[in-house]
Formats: structure tokens, C-alpha cells, sequence
């Protein structure tokens, strides 16, 4: 499955500049998260390939030695776990940084030999304990985290209803800590095309480090309904471009063709028509304000 160019250009840690609205934790966190994304891509067959490309991306560097701007996100996220004082001085408290870097011990082998045999199409041995592992030297807390790691580390015995709560968790996830990742279109694709986002699980995911966005996760059930599971994540990044102000790549403008047409068909339907939306636009704000 081929990645799109414009949001892969556009990964989290692009430049040293990006790095610098992170924290340590949020390093760990975000590095957790993504092995996660890849622990549920490598059980899929047709996203399998995604994950061992990612995989290969990943672990073609010999060691976490420096920042690289072409590297994976997860290359980087781990470069800065594991880095020196120098590595520490790019994140956004540098002293902080220093003090729990102090105090962690990545169990990196672990790490290397997990994603060495998923870059291989191999099956991974003790990814369960690596994740428990993970957990604990990382400091990752969250009750849902833990909940869709039991769910994707056991896929092959577990029930469709605990697959689609626990894939829905980890988009929750992702969409407020990975939105700009290399990943995330992948997952989002994968979810898209399995069906596996349901609107039965609410999103519990904490505002704190969630970056600015135009529409929350409750809404997306709505956008879906205008563009369709498909091109979901396009039409975010759409709405996010469009609001900064940036070039809007053609692969992501043309997320939005069902909701022009169904502007397109609107505005030929006539005046009355118009107003009509007009009216619902009003409505639309006022409930808005009434949340």
C-alpha cells in the first residue's frame, strides 16, 4: 500500500523546529502509540506490507545516533528516548528532559528485534511482554492504552465487537497524538475498509497536549456521512490546511468532491435552496454554542 507523498512530507518530526512542542513523555507516548499502530497493521494481510515497510524505514539506520530528518517518526520518537543531552536540548524542557531520561532504560534489543522481524514479515516473539515491558519503563498510565494492547497483541482470539472497540481507541488515540504522524493514514485506511470505527465508543482521550483542531472526534462521525470512510483522514487534513491557510495538495482536495457536489447540486437547485442551507448553517451554530 503506497503512502501518500504530501502527508508523509508532512510526519511529525520533519524538522528539529517540530520537535521542539514535545516534551520526553510525549516522546514515549507517541513512540508507544506507533508500535502499537504497527502491532494492529502486521495482523491485518493487505496492511501487513504498510507496516513492514514501515518497519524497514525504521530500522535501516544502524543505531539512534542523531536526529534524521528522513527517518520515521518512530525512529526519531526512539532517538530521543534513548539520546544523549544533546538529543534532550531540541525537546521543548530540556532540563525536565534530562532528569527523566535519567531515570529511563528503553529496553531497546527488544525493541530493535521486534521491529527487525516485522520489517522481515516475520512473526514477533513476546510482543506482549515487550509492550508490558514498554509500559512500565515508559510510564504509560492510561487504563485505554493497556485495554487495546490486550486486544491487539490477542487479535487472533478475540471477538469482532473487542477488535472494533479497541481499534476505534487506538483512532481516538492517534487523531489527538499522531494527527501529522507518517502512520496514521494507514491506520486510518485500515479502519475505513474493515469497518472497524464505531460509534459506540466515546472518546475519553484527555485535551492535555491535543493539538488545535477544527473538529473534534464526535464530528467525524458526520463527516464521514459527507465524504465517506475512505477518504476520511483526507478530508481532515483538508479542513486543517484549509483553516492554516496552507497549499492544499491535489491528492487531499479531491477528499472533498462528495461534499462540493453536494453543494454544486444546491446551488443549481435554486434560491430557496440556498437559503434553506443558509438557515441550517444558523441552526447548525446555535446548537454549536449550546453544547
Amino acid at each position: 500500500m503506497d503512502f501518500i507523498k504530501e502527508i508523509t512530507e508532512a510526519r511529525m518530526t520533519r524538522t528539529e523546529s517540530n520537535t521542539r512542542r514535545y516534551s520526553y513523555r510525549d516522546c514515549c507516548e507517541r513512540a508507544y502509540l506507533i508500535l502499537l499502530v504497527l502491532e494492529m497493521m502486521r495482523k491485518f494481510p493487505k496492511y501487513n506490507n504498510a507496516a513492514k515497510k514501515y518497519a524497514r524505514d525504521t530500522s535501516k539506520f544502524s543505531n539512534y545516533d542523531r536526529f534524521r530528518s528522513s527517518a520515521t517518526d518512530l525512529y526519531n520518537f526512539i532517538y530521543f528516548i534513548v539520546g544523549d543531552d544533546e538529543a534532550m536540548e531540541k525537546l521543548r524542557d530540556p532540563e525536565d528532559a534530562k532528569k527523566v531520561r535519567a531515570q529511563t532504560t528503553l529496553p531497546l534489543m527488544a525493541v530493535n528485534r521486534y521491529v527487525s522481524k516485522i520489517a522481515q514479515g516475520q512473526e514477533p516473539t513476546a510482543a506482549s511482554e515487550m509492550f508490558i515491558k514498554l509500559e512500565s519503563v515508559l510510564r504509560i498510565n492510561s487504563s485505554n492504552y493497556k485495554r487495546i494492547r490486550r486486544t491487539v497483541t490477542n487479535l487472533d482470539r478475540t471477538s469482532s465487537k473487542d477488535i472494533k472497540e479497541a481499534a476505534t481507541k487506538l483512532l481516538y488515540a492517534a487523531r489527538a497524538r499522531l494527527r501529522s504522524s507518517d502512520i496514521i493514514q494507514s491506520l486510518e485506511a485500515l479502519a475505513a475498509e474493515r469497518d472497524l470505527e464505531t460509534a459506540r465508543v466515546k472518546d475519553t482521550t484527555p485535551v492535555i497536549s491535543r493539538p488545535d483542531s477544527v473538529i473534534d472526534n464526535t464530528d467525524l462521525v458526520y463527516l464521514q456521512k459527507l465524504v465517506g470512510k475512505n477518504k476520511l483522514f483526507l478530508a481532515i487534513k483538508y479542513i486543517e490546511l484549509s483553516q492554516q491557510g496552507k497549499t492544499i495538495p491535489s491528492s487531499v482536495a479531491r477528499a472533498f468532491d462528495p461534499a462540493i457536489q453536494l453543494l454544486v447540486d444546491i446551488v443549481k437547485g435554486g434560491p430557496s435552496y440556498v437559503e434553506r442551507l443558509q438557515q441550517l448553517q444558523k441552526l447548525a451554530k446555535q446548537q454549536r454554542k449550546n453544547r
